[in-house]
């Protein structure tokens, strides 16, 4: 009879494999941002938040920046994807305030997130060919395709002003200055 034993072979490696470490660290990445804003963020808070060794983010992140720039990118990526999302629930009539409301609520259930993607510097100091500058890019189309099927002789500067007021709104509630519900301010935007 064969005798199973706990024993490793005596060459054996204690080594442990986290899996999917770059998505575990940018989750928590954000969660950190979410909850204390990215000035806090640093390599080794964040290696403690998602229980990993120290040197365990150098391995995907080569420094803070980089770091806050994927978290930025992903921020960018889902915030295109709640402008889409709010732009198909409907007619076509419609969609440029759904997209409003979608980007006035994303701002807010984000805040510092929405502080790193637009207030930070991050962007306009990225590559132009850079993961971060592409998912900005990208996030500011479906605004301005938007703008251009309401209006076909609208300009993308028509696109920037509406983006403008949208912004403005954000920081404005984010900061304590407006306190009115969302769809109260969608309503009274000359979108």
């Amino acid at each position: 009879m064969k005798q199973i034993t706990d024993a490793k072979p005596s060459g054996a490696r204690k080594t442990y494999h986290h899996g999917d470490l770059r998505k575990v660290l940018l989750d928590a990445a954000l969660a950190e941002v979410a909850a204390h804003g990215a000035q806090g963020l640093s390599m080794a808070s964040l290696a403690r938040r998602a229980g990993v060794a120290q040197s365990a983010p150098y391995r995907h992140f080569s420094d803070r920046e980089d770091l806050l720039a994927a978290v930025a990118t992903d921020g960018f990526e889902r915030f295109t994807e709640a402008l889409l999302e709010a732009a198909s629930d409907g007619d076509d009539v419609t969609a440029l305030n759904r997209m409003a409301v979608a980007y006035l609520v994303f701002g807010e259930r984000n805040v510092e997130l929405y502080r790193l993607m637009f207030a930070s510097g991050l962007v306009p100091g990225a590559a132009p060919d850079s993961a971060l500058k592409r998912a900005a890019n990208t996030s500011f189309q479906p605004l301005l395709d938007r703008v251009r099927t309401s209006d076909p002789a609208a300009s993308p500067l028509s696109a920037h002003v509406r983006w403008g007021q949208l912004h403005g709104l954000v920081m404005l509630k984010a900061d304590g200055f407006i306190h009115d519900p969302l769809e109260a301010l969608v309503g009274v935007l000359s979108l």
